[in-house]
């Protein structure tokens, strides 16, 4: 039997050599490409904004998909049990530690044209956050939300609030990770996610 395969939905701007890494984090059990075969089901793992396509596919294809796995993935505001005031006030946090890590490496964001689109297909599930549930709704197969403690560009409570809207999923949380748990983070991410795809029928 060959291995697996895995469909790696990155999120903007990514790295190309994003893939070769989760490819080495997976091990050799795992075939990791760029998009879906064509023929034969496939795990999708969806990143950031790669995370809206991933169930917008397994959606739309659902004798294609063997399970989904959102990780960092986009999620749309909520607060979570928390006060309106204290969901801003957490909200902007986060959105300063993001510029705070940019400057630091002496980056700032700077769109393209394509990518601002997808952002703003981004903003608009953000402001309805019905469609996105919708959507979500529509996802028939396994589920498994990688999230972690420290993201500062998705925060983690926008996660929770989805994993418990959607209680079929399965949520997995990395104490003190960050957006990018493929890259900084590989080996427990790796570990989170092979469980998942080796409950795969595939």
């Amino acid at each position: 039997m060959g291995a697996y395969p895995v469909v790696w939905m990155p999120g903007l701007g990514e790295s190309p050599h994003d893939a070769e890494r989760v490819a080495a984090a997976l091990g050799p059990a795992f075939h990791v490409i760029g998009e879906p075969p064509g023929v034969g089901a496939v795990a999708l793992v969806g990143h950031s904004f790669g995370s809206v396509p991933a169930l917008q596919f397994a959606a739309d294809h659902p004798g294609e998909v063997d399970t989904v796995v959102l990780t960092s993935g986009f999620y749309p505001p909520a607060r979570d049990g928390r006060s309106l005031a204290s969901t801003i006030a957490d909200y902007g946090r986060h959105r300063m530690l993001y510029a705070r890590d940019l400057a630091s490496r002496g980056r700032a964001p700077r769109p393209t044209t394509g990518a601002a689109r997808r952002l703003a297909s981004l903003a608009r599930l953000g402001l309805h956050p019905r469609a996105f549930h919708e959507l979500a709704d529509r996802v028939r197969c396994p589920v498994l939300v990688v999230h972690g403690a420290a993201d500062h560009v998705v925060p983690v409570a926008f996660a929770h609030a989805a994993a418990a809207r959607h209680p079929a999923w399965t949520y997995r949380e990395v104490a003190d990770g960050g957006h990018y748990l493929h890259r900084d983070g590989a080996a427990a991410w790796a570990e989170i996610v092979r469980i998942a795809l080796t409950a795969c029928p595939g």
